[in-house]
This record gives C-alpha cells, structure tokens and sequence, in this order.
C-alpha cells in the first residue's frame, strides 16, 4: 500500500509558484495577503487536500488552542446544556474543547485534571464535584500555569474567575411564592451544603423565613440527600412514615422534586391541593409530569458562553491579572407551575 506524504505549504507554494510565507499568510488570514490571494491560496490548499500541522504550530506557539471541561456529570441537562454553550463559544473563537465527568468524584476529578495538563490544555473550566474537600489538584494545576475557572458550582478560598447564577436569590424567591400560599410547615430536601449552589439555595430559604418574619425552628424541616428521583421518593417516604408534617415540599433540584411528587401522590395525597411541590434547574421533564413542577430556570448555555469567553480572553491577554477572580453572575427566573398553585376556595 502506497505511503502518501502529508501535503505541506511548501507543496501549495511550488504549485502556485509563489513564497511559502505568502501561503502561510493566506491561510492563517493574515491582513498583509489581499483578499484575491488569500481565495487562490485557501482553493489550492482545499484542492490538494491540505491538513495544517496543528502539532508543530503548538510547539511553535506553546499553545494547543484547547480548553478541557470537567463537569460532574454529562448526562444532567444544566451540564449538557453549559458544554453546549462552552462549545460554541470555543469554536468561535478557534479552540477545541477535550470534555470530562468527575461523576462527583474527587480522585476521578484529580484525574481529569492530570490528563487534560498531560494533554497541554491552555486552560480548564470546571463544575466541581460535591465530594471535592482537598484543593491540592486544583492548586498544582494552577502553578503549572494552566487556569482553572469555575462555572455554577465553585470552592470557596480558590482566588480565580467564577460564572455562576443568583442561586440565592432565586431560592428566596421560591422559598417566598410558596410562603405566600399561606403554607404552615416547609420541607426541603437539600443537597450538600459543603456544595456552593446548596449553600446558597439554602441561604435563600433562611433569607425568605427572616423576611417574612417567621420562626425556621417551627416551620422548616430540612433534610440533605443525594438529589436524585429514589433518594427523594425515600425521603419523603419515611417522613409520612414517620407522620413528619409539611404541607409543601422544596426539593433542590427537579429530579428530587419529581421523586418527591410521585412519593406523595402513591401516599394519597393531591398536588397541589393538599402539598405544594417545587423544584430548581428547569429540566424538560418538570414540565411533562402531573401536574407540571414549579421550578427555577437557570441560563445554562449563556453560563458556558460568559465562562469559555472569560478564559479565552485571559489565556489570549498578555496582563492576565486583572482577571485573576472576578465573580460573574447571571441572574435565574422563576417559573411558577401548577404544582404550587392551590385552588381557589371562593
């Protein structure tokens, strides 16, 4: 089988009888090359099939015009919709993206690090995993010259660039709409407050109570699970079990507040009309259960767009220290629906 030899610039140059300086020039848009050579040249180069030696110019540059994502898990919609917005935003700018999941993990976390610094990634935006305690991996990547920002989730005492949302806000403004319904006992089933997004959403639940001027001790149950469909369904199962009240149930993300809705409607018990049920994070199947879920939607895409622009720019600025750890934060909305909406008695 015939070894074919990688067409080169110099091969475009004999072919054009021009400088290979003036073909390199031509492809890599150069002002200096008018717009009629720059065709000739990128027509050529597309006839003879030329692929850019992406190696050699990293080594040229010390740049590989890559970002790696590390994210908890791909499959959630939050992240896979982020990843979508990093992408585009990414590609625009001429980078690629090498995507990872921590599936919460700290050690796999490590690792993702170890291998996106082993494949000499310019930068690196990460949603840290909920077990992450130690920073080391963090901080070694960090004085190896490689950025790490965060995006929605964040470690606290880590000086860099973060792009989150109003979390807490947000939650003291569900935590609000359900108190207005004139509700007597909230429960919440939380996530861990180790975390920054719970932290905050349970921050904002806090906020809400001291605003309406009322006692958490007598009014609030709170319960951390691991936010999923099973442990919500369990967790609301052993509260009536138990013959725990509430009459309205805030679950921190929209899968627990589905585990949470089908928990109480196999109890007997109507949504809304007898327990409100709300979630956070605007999934598309919060929509489609019975009744539809109130919930919070969060800017996911423009969150990944703001976070791969921010470290785009400090990887391409020569003075990356005014940079260094600004906090960018995009602002949610509310989405009221039906399961937080009682009948009128009148």
């Amino acid at each position: 089988m015939e070894n074919k030899k990688s067409v080169t610039i110099h091969d475009i140059a004999k072919e054009l009888k021009i400088d290979s300086s003036t073909v390199s020039r031509a492809l890599n848009n150069n002002p200096r090359v008018s717009a009629k050579t720059k065709k000739i040249v990128q027509d050529k180069a597309k006839e003879m099939h030329y692929q850019p030696n992406n190696l050699a110019s990293n080594l040229r540059t010390q740049k590989s015009n890559t970002i790696g994502i590390i994210v908890p898990h791909i499959t959630k919609y939050f992240f896979s919709t982020a990843i979508s917005g990093i992408e585009e935003e990414a590609h625009k700018a001429g980078y690629n993206v090498i995507i990872c999941q921590s599936k919460d993990s700290e050690e796999l976390e490590a690792k993702n690090i170890n291998t996106l610094i082993s494949s000499r990634v310019d930068g690196i935006l990460i949603s840290p995993a909920i077990k992450t305690s130690k920073i080391d991996h963090i901080e070694t990547a960090m004085k190896r010259n490689v950025p790490i920002f965060f995006f929605d989730r964040y470690i606290k005492g880590i000086e860099t660039t973060k792009v989150i949302t109003d979390d807490r806000t947000t939650s003291k403004e569900l935590t609000l709409h359900l108190l207005e319904q004139g509700i007597q006992k909230l429960g919440v089933l939380a996530g861990d407050t180790k975390v920054s997004i719970y932290d905050n959403r349970v921050k904002g639940i806090y906020d809400a109570f001291k605003e309406s001027g009322l006692n958490t001790e007598s009014k609030l149950i709170l319960q951390q699970i691991k936010l999923d469909v099973d442990d919500a369904h369990d967790a609301i199962n052993n509260w009536v079990q138990n013959k725990v009240t509430f009459d309205a149930i805030f679950a921190m993300n929209d899968m627990a507040a589905i585990g949470a809705q089908i928990a109480l409607q196999e109890n007997g018990y109507k949504v809304p009309d007898d327990i409100l049920v709300a979630g956070f994070s605007n999934e598309p199947i919060a929509k489609l259960v019975s009744p539809p879920i109130t919930t919070v939607h969060q800017p996911a895409a423009e969150i990944g767009k703001l976070a791969a622009k921010k470290i785009i720019n400090y990887i391409q600025e020569s003075d990356t220290s005014i940079l260094a750890s600004e906090t960018a934060v995009l602002k949610s909305e509310l989405i009221i629906r039906a399961s937080t909406e009682k009948k009128s008695t009148t």
